[in-house]
């Protein structure tokens, strides 16, 4: 955290610090649906399921032909 109210000449509150959103700040609307939200959700699981399973596999792999390089030459 980082102080960024000044020096201290009297206690009118809490003190605002840098992880605090600015007074009167509004987050924006998603202007998505939730629906399609959640549509794109399942998409990024089912993506990064499938990417999780070939970097696994091409791992496995790499270590059996090391295997079997290191296999070979002895």
């Amino acid at each position: 955290m980082v102080w960024l109210g000044g020096p201290r000449r009297g206690s009118r509150g809490r003190p605002i610090v840098l992880h605090d959103p600015p007074p009167g700040y509004q987050p924006p609307r998603p202007r998505i649906s939730l629906r399609e939200r959640q549509r794109q959700a399942r998409e990024e699981f089912v993506v990064m399921r499938v990417a999780t399973v070939v970097v696994i596999l091409v791992a496995v792999a790499v270590v059996v032909i090391f295997a079997l390089m290191i296999a070979g030459i002895t």
